[in-house]
């Protein structure tokens, strides 16, 4: 067996050994409602692909998913492709991504099962997930909508997805693509708004066990959002229950309070400045312009402005 093989055969085993952890730390939830959500979260890193390196991981993804569907089968969900470095990789816009050795490069694919209504909440969950275990790790750190992590107000860690359709099948895939600085000591000069786990910390970081954390965290916040929705349906509309994935991000968030520039490319292309009045319950962003208007955007970026 590969060496590659063997990583991601370690990482399956981490990644069901945490979110075995994970379900044993929520004692607030009864024991038929534990193992559903368990049983969706395991759906999550069923299946993993690890490479040295790549030039991307997303067309990895969507290339699976058009073999598997030429072939007349689906790729299942949950499977997840890992990479040390990345030579070619690519963030929001098409912006060109530093991947060097010693970051955490990921791609989730998943076909949703919420109603499309609800998809917006699995980014928001990844994003959950990202900065739950990180603060469970020691690592004060924030939400930027919609998902950017933040430390002391330098960008760690973001998530990226798109939407793939098998062709033959139909069937709707959800991409993931999961970036977090790590072990990076230093970043290029153009890069002065980013920051990593080692510049924060002053030390390393085992990135397996990181990854394994995070892709666990990920399929127990689906799981919980897929509770919620089942939930919802037998309540009807009374006494909604409250969604965990709104509840996590308002307590992780530091963007309610912010003046932001906003625009689908916030850097390049800004649209107008705005104050970020918090979170809508369908997963966007609520923001009062300088008229004293509430607007609200599912889709773009914010970066703040400082004062």
């Amino acid at each position: 067996m590969s060496r590659n093989a063997l990583r991601a055969l370690e990482l399956e085993g981490l990644i069901m050994h945490y979110q075995l952890q994970d379900a044993a730390m929520k004692t607030d939830l009864g024991e038929e409602t534990r193992s559903k959500i368990l049983k969706r979260a395991r759906i999550v890193g069923q299946r993993v692909y690890y490479y040295k390196t790549a030039d991307r991981l997303m067309p990895l993804a969507r290339k699976a998913i058009l073999q598997a569907d030429s072939n007349g089968t689906d790729l299942p969900s949950g499977c997840v492709w890992c990479a040390g470095s990345l030579a070619q990789a690519r963030g929001r816009m098409g912006r060109s991504w530093w991947a060097p050795e010693g970051g955490l490069y990921l791609c989730l694919a998943l076909y949703p099962s919420l109603f499309h209504e609800n998809w917006s909440f699995y980014n928001l969950g990844a994003g959950v997930a990202i900065a739950q275990v990180l603060i469970e790790m020691g690592v004060s750190s924030k939400i930027r909508w919609i998902n950017d992590i933040l430390i002391r107000g330098r960008k760690v860690a973001g998530v990226l997805s798109e939407t793939v359709r098998a062709p033959r099948s139909g069937q709707t895939y959800l991409l993931f693509g999961i970036g977090i600085n790590v072990n990076v000591e230093a970043f290029p000069r153009d890069l002065a708004q980013a920051t990593s786990l080692y510049i924060a910390t002053g030390r390393h970081w085992p990135i397996r066990q990181l990854a394994a954390r995070v892709l666990a965290r990920i399929g127990w916040i689906f799981g919980l959002i897929h509770q919620w929705e089942s939930d919802c349906l037998d309540m009807g509309s009374v006494c909604l229950p409250r969604n965990p994935v709104l509840d996590g991000w308002n307590l992780l968030s530091d963007t309610p309070g912010h003046r932001v520039i906003y625009g689908l490319d916030a850097d390049l292309a800004p649209e107008f400045e705005a104050l970020a009045r918090g979170i809508a319950p369908d997963g966007g962003l609520r923001l009062v312009l300088d008229s004293g208007e509430e607007i609200k955007v599912n889709s773009g970026e914010i970066r703040y402005i400082e004062t």
